[in-house]
């Protein structure tokens, strides 16, 4: 209880930090870059369709004895266009954060170390550009072999207990623990990556701590589901993970540091 309790706190945290004047330029740079984006698909895609149908739709009207229902007919294509706008917002609010995420990741490790420095007071480690570009490929390939397979496994049991009556309640469930899982250990991955920290001991790490990580990345799993809240939650969450990495997962030298 005490490790879900510290992964809610460590979040109520990160919204403080997030508006404080060290790290606010890089929360909004990006998150600004990110509604510009956003809006500007959802304006034109909005005024297309609109368009479209206000065009298609010209010269609809009744006639002779029908024509007192022109009146119902204007309402509803009117009430059609508003309702594409709003199904436009929801489908663009989830489908984008998967861009967000994409043109946000380098702003993301910049948020990390500035976060990590803070917090320690201790420099990132020396390392040159090349050497840093190798390294971070490699991760991402260890990264990627290591939740992969897994997710299939995990996928195949999920679609097993689906069609078992009565337990396949928990089908959803074991997914959406699984996902939290992974989500947790990519934002905690970021603190870990900027030290240097090989992939397999951040994972024994991690595991330490399970039900924190788990904790953590199911309530960012949730907040993402939220249309427009998870285009604010990402740097709050890299700020998460990173507090989590520096106060419960690192070295004894850094982990006894508490802001």
């Amino acid at each position: 209880m005490s490790q879900i309790a510290d992964a809610i706190s460590y979040l109520k945290r990160s919204l403080d930090l997030a508006r404080s004047k060290e790290l606010r330029p890089y929360v909004i740079i990006p998150l600004i870059f990110n509604i510009v984006v956003f809006g500007g698909l959802y304006w034109a895609s909005g005024s297309w369709i609109s368009g479209w149908i206000a065009a298609s739709t010209a010269d609809w009207a009744f006639t002779g004895f029908w024509s007192f229902l022109n009146g119902a007919l204007e309402f509803m294509l009117d009430a059609a266009i508003i309702l594409v706008w709003i199904l436009l917002l929801a489908l663009f609010a989830s489908i984008f954060s998967i861009g967000v995420q994409l043109i946000a990741a380098p702003f993301m490790g910049f948020l990390a170390e500035k976060v990590d420095f803070q917090v320690t007071g201790h420099p990132m480690p020396e390392e040159s550009i090349p050497a840093m570009i190798v390294r971070t490929f490699k991760r991402e390939l260890r990264k990627t072999w290591y939740w992969l397979w897994r997710a299939l496994l995990v996928l195949f049991v999920v679609g097993v207990i689906y069609f078992i009556p009565v337990i396949n309640i928990f089908a959803s469930a074991i997914w959406f623990l699984w996902s939290g899982w992974l989500l947790g250990m990519q934002y905690i991955d970021f603190g870990a990556d900027n030290r240097q920290v090989p992939f397999e001991v951040m994972l024994q790490r991690l595991q330490k701590k399970r039900w924190l990580v788990l904790t953590f990345g199911a309530v960012v799993m949730g907040l993402t589901m939220i249309p427009l809240v998870n285009l604010f939650i990402m740097p709050v969450a890299v700020i998460a993970g990173t507090l989590i990495w520096v106060e419960q997962l690192s070295d004894s030298e850094q982990g006894t540091v508490n802001s």
